[in-house]
């Protein structure tokens, strides 16, 4: 199976258009999402509306979830769009995890790590070892992870494989890496491109 892997659109339609258009060109089996949904960027009942029209699986990033403790109306301190009702519905139904099955393959998104959806996954406070733990412990062969805006993978000795995407969202709201991956689950291989072209970007993995 090949996943598309998206994270962090908050609330930029246009970037999440571009990525689904070149992953559906690709011929990704799947596409899923690592949260943030909305928040920095001015729409996001267009990226709810876009992700549930077209059935990608997300799970509830950050600033999903302050979107929802927010409510109806309530202003974004840092700048979001206001969800509709319906919008917040939606994200309130969001999963901290999900599984992904392929076969003999087992696939976990989350947003931060899984632990938090605050937890940033970076090089000081992610070793190798922790990323192994993560895997042993989930019992899956892939985890994927956002939140950093930052594209990285990692290949455990085991074979296991820990992705982040990086952030799509290209509007000037927020750092952005405005890429999105494609993951194969039979080979756990992924490759990174870029938002605009689809352009492949090569990634050095975390050694």
């Amino acid at each position: 199976m090949k996943l598309g892997l998206i994270s962090d659109i908050h609330g930029d339609p246009v970037a999440l258009e571009l990525a689904w258009a070149h992953l559906i060109t690709m011929k990704v089996d799947r596409i899923v999402c690592a949260g943030d949904l909305v928040g920095f960027g001015p729409f996001p009942d267009r990226v709810v509306a876009f992700v549930k029209e077209r059935q990608i699986p997300s799970v509830r990033g950050n600033h999903d979830r302050w979107a929802v403790s927010r409510g109806p109306g309530a202003v974004d301190e840092l700048g979001g769009g206001k969800p509709s009702l319906e919008t917040l519905e939606y994200l309130g139904s969001l999963p901290a995890d999900f599984l992904i099955e392929a076969g003999s393959r087992i696939g976990v998104v989350v947003h931060g790590s899984p632990s938090s959806d605050m937890e940033f996954v970076n090089r000081r406070t992610h070793p190798p070892a922790v990323l192994r733990r993560y895997l042993h412990a989930l019992g899956s062969d892939l985890l994927v992870v956002g939140h950093t805006h930052q594209p990285m993978w990692y290949r455990s000795p085991e074979g296991g494989l820990v992705v982040n995407p990086g952030s799509v969202v290209s509007m000037p709201v927020v750092d952005s890496s405005r890429t999105f991956a494609v993951a194969d689950l039979a080979n756990l291989d992924v490759t990174f491109h870029a938002v605009e072209s689809g352009e492949p970007i090569p990634l050095a993995p975390w050694d």
